[in-house]
C-alpha cells in the first residue's frame, strides 16, 4: 500500500487508483527526480489527462476531484516550490 499525503493533509491511496495511473504518477516521480525542466513536469502530468477532450462543468469538477489530479497537482505544487525557491 503506497500512501501519498497531499499539502492539504489528504491522504490518497495510491496502490488502489487504476495501473495506468499508478504509471502516470510514476512517470512524473522520475522526472521530478531527474530533475526535469518544471515546464516539463507540468505538461507531462496534465496533457494527457487535458488533451482532446471537451469538457463541461460537471466533467472538469470530477477531474479535479479526482485522486489522479490531486496527486498530480500536489507533485506539481512541491515541485514548483522547489523549482523556483532557488
Amino acid at each position: 500500500m503506497k500512501k501519498y499525503e497531499l499539502l492539504s493533509g489528504e491522504t490518497i491511496d495510491v496502490s488502489t487508483l487504476p495501473e495506468e495511473t499508478q504509471k502516470h504518477v510514476s512517470q512524473i516521480e522520475d522526472l521530478i527526480a531527474s530533475s526535469a525542466d518544471y515546464f516539463e513536469v507540468e505538461r507531462g502530468a496534465f496533457a494527457p489527462l487535458m488533451e482532446g477532450k471537451s469538457f463541461n462543468v460537471g466533467s472538469l469538477r470530477a477531474l479535479y476531484e479526482s485522486p489522479r489530479y490531486k496527486v498530480l497537482e500536489d507533485l506539481v505544487e512541491r515541485y514548483r516550490r522547489k523549482y523556483f525557491s532557488g
